[in-house]
């Protein structure tokens, strides 16, 4: 490769900014290990992206959840059914142009981009057919899963709860979670909205009412960071939604209360139910209910350098000067 490090293609998916928030701690310890890194997704994440001093390739962006949530099937049909063809076709030119020599990646559009392209891939993704109770839906994630295994030299599943649910023929990894540096002390209840929410407002008016320091991620006054790691590392209680927060949380030791929004966040709760450290509230009333009972869980070891590592598996280890040396697999 004539003194140019192995180019790893990270892609994430488009919906919520959680998706890119976990694949640019993969990002971080590829870039530790030594290999050049091109990213792609689109969507919410981009601004978390351009705020880590990267830029993206952005896709067309897919609105499964919405179209399904907010219309039905026929919606999905008229309206994700095209767009993933499109993203799928547009990740294709990507690959064309940056000739990566493997992509990690948790979204299915590029996973199936990859497969038809004949790209090599690392795929991860925490979504079995068990989370949902939809026959439309338990279908979409069964076909999803089947794809991306057939087609990735490995599936991986980042869990927070242990045994079951999981992914037929896919390997279990620590939670993820970027290096954020050092705690926030300051931090007394941390809010963080997903794009399928409770009004967060409201929450955190309520919160206050009880006496609590409520820091509401996107609020008045807040401004992007980098990372949400140092604040959910220094908060004595974390309140979301999405799962990419619930990794930060578990691999912090941060107690975490979750308010489910969509099938797969309930999905999620149902994982959680035995696993210390973690709740579930259907309500703001039911947050208030958990508000003096929560205990801190013990952290997780941190599964982005895990992936890191198995990816680097797969392609040559930079050399010391910029020559390459084919790596081992673990």
């Amino acid at each position: 490769m004539s003194g140019q490090p192995p180019k790893v293609a990270v892609a994430h998916y488009c919906e919520g900014a959680g998706h890119a928030t976990r694949m640019l701690a993969v990002v971080e310890e590829l870039q530790a290990a030594g290999y050049e890194t091109v990213l792609a997704g689109g969507g919410p994440g981009t601004k978390f992206v351009e705020a880590n001093g990267y830029t993206e390739y952005e896709p067309l962006d897919v609105d499964f959840v919405g179209d399904f949530q907010g219309g039905g099937l026929l919606d999905v049909l008229r309206n994700s059914g095209p767009a993933v063809y499109e993203r799928v076709s547009q990740y294709r030119e990507w690959f064309d142009a940056e000739a990566p020599d493997l992509l990690v990646t948790d979204d299915i559009s590029a996973a199936v981009a990859a497969t038809l392209h004949g790209q090599r891939f690392v795929y991860v993704s925490h979504d079995p057919a068990e989370f949902y109770t939809t026959t439309v839906e338990r279908a979409g994630a069964w076909l999803r899963n089947r794809i991306a295994r057939r087609g990735a030299e490995e599936f991986l599943v980042p869990k927070v709860w242990s045994g079951d649910p999981s992914i037929p023929g896919a390997v279990d990894v620590p939670p993820m979670a970027p290096d954020g540096g050092a705690p926030e002390e300051d931090v007394d209840v941390l809010v963080v909205p997903s794009e399928f929410s409770v009004d967060a407002d409201g929450l955190a008016e309520a919160l206050a009412a009880k006496g609590r320091d409520v820091t509401l991620v996107g609020g008045d006054g807040w401004e992007i960071q980098e990372s949400l790691q140092p604040f959910i590392a220094g908060a004595d209680l974390v309140i979301c939604s999405g799962y990419s927060t619930v990794m930060e949380a578990a691999v912090a030791g941060t107690p975490c209360i979750v308010l489910p929004a969509t099938s797969e966040q309930r999905g999620v709760v149902d994982a959680l139910a035995d696993t210390p450290g973690f709740y579930a509230a259907d309500s703001i009333a039911g947050v208030e209910a958990l508000l003096d009972s929560v205990e801190a869980p013990e952290p997780h070891a941190n599964g982005a350098k895990r992936i890191a590592e198995i990816a680097a598996s797969y392609i040559p280890e930079p050399g010391p000067s910029g020559s390459d040396s084919p790596a081992s697999a673990d």
